[in-house]
């Protein structure tokens, strides 16, 4: 039983390095590569979530998670970034809609975690806890940028006040992306406990 945290863990952590490398490198890689990547990784924590911790995540967010994804490589492939989308920056726009397609998954997650390990908060702090994880994951994107600008000068900053605005459309995304989630789980725990309520009639 040992070995077998040890080698987990030792998985989750080198499952923790690859992301981080692939969030380093996909700006600098082909979009076939970016898609590849994106499919197997996250086919490989849908096997293993499934697998080792007994939890059927929605097909549906992960595919939101792999949008997200094309959302950054799409950019990087046409040469967005640094240009105008609509009202928005590029780099604004990819920002806010990738931690509004990220955050649903992040919710239903952190509220499955809490509920076997017998917490059961209501939907709204789940949320809160949930959208707070994101925006720390979101902080720490901005030092991967950091890292990438410093040892392979891709110009992906683009001024003094880049990581701020960055981190502001995020917030926006994130708060989005949480009420969202809010919607949809409110939705599933009604239908849910309607169709209960009829089986048991």
């Amino acid at each position: 039983m040992g070995l077998l945290r040890k080698f987990e863990t030792s998985l989750a952590l080198l499952s923790l390095f690859a992301g981080v490398a692939f969030l380093l490198i996909m700006c600098h890689m082909s979009f076939a590569f970016n898609c590849v990547f994106g499919i197997v990784f996250l086919t490989l924590f849908y096997l293993y979530v499934r697998g080792r911790h007994k939890i059927n995540l929605p097909v549906s967010l992960l595919a939101l998670v792999f949008v997200a994804l094309q959302v950054d490589a799409l950019g990087n492939l046409f040469g967005m970034y640094g240009t105008q989308f609509g009202p928005f920056q590029y780099d604004e726009f990819a920002h806010m809609t990738v931690q509004l397609l990220v955050t649903p998954i992040i919710v239903w997650l952190v509220q499955h975690a809490l509920m076997k390990w017998g917490h059961n908060l209501p939907l709204s702090l789940t949320a809160f806890f949930a959208g707070t994880m994101v925006f720390s994951l979101s902080a720490f994107y901005e030092i991967i940028e950091l890292w990438d600008e410093l040892y392979f000068h891709p110009h992906r900053i683009w001024g003094a006040l880049d990581t701020a605005t960055d981190l502001q459309f995020d917030m926006c995304g994130i708060v989005i992306g949480t009420l969202l989630a809010c919607v949809l789980l409110k939705t599933k725990q009604t239908t849910t406990k309607s169709d209960l309520i009829e089986s048991r009639a």
